[in-house]
């Protein structure tokens, strides 16, 4: 299945017009990673785990009128209350079937990429959250929406809301 991604932070307006998404970023690709750091077998023979490590939230876009405002946003280390993320099909209805939403965000680094010959610059921008949730939305053979599943971590109280 093709896929189209959006991105809609708090008080930076991107440039989509696509019809759910008016106004919101468009993605060309997205990372994000959890780890569980684990030493070897312990005394008793079972591994041992500590806090995960959770990796910036990490979009790939083109730059576009919201640009300035992350590399201000970057520079002043101001917080930013909330970001969502849709993953959607990128034919037929475009339902929506992963959402990421963060609270408590800080832009960690804003990256801009051109070659020569690019038809437009591309940006890298990393964000550090408070708080994440997961949501997936299951799409059934005919395209249509099922059963969601959501999950919450927070960060800051290291627990799962």
């Amino acid at each position: 299945m093709a896929v189209d991604m959006f991105m809609k932070i708090d008080g930076i307006d991107g440039e989509s017009t696509d019809d759910q998404h008016k106004g919101w970023i468009e993605l060309v690709s997205i990372s994000h990673g959890v780890t569980q750091p684990t030493s070897g077998a312990s005394g008793t023979g079972g591994r041992t785990g500590g806090r995960a490590d959770f990796e910036p939230f990490t979009a790939m876009k083109e730059i576009d009128k919201g640009t300035p405002d992350l590399n201000i946003k970057c520079a002043k280390g101001e917080h930013i209350p909330k970001i969502e993320v849709h993953l959607c099909e990128a034919a037929g209805d475009k339902h929506i079937f992963m959402k990421y939403t963060m609270e408590n965000i800080i832009v960690q680094a804003v990256m801009p990429t051109c070659s020569k010959g690019d038809i437009k610059p591309i940006e890298t921008v990393s964000f550090a959250y408070g708080k994440i949730k997961w949501e997936y939305t299951e799409l059934g053979q005919d395209g249509k929406p099922g059963g969601s599943t959501d999950r919450t971590w927070n960060l800051e109280t290291n627990k799962q809301d």
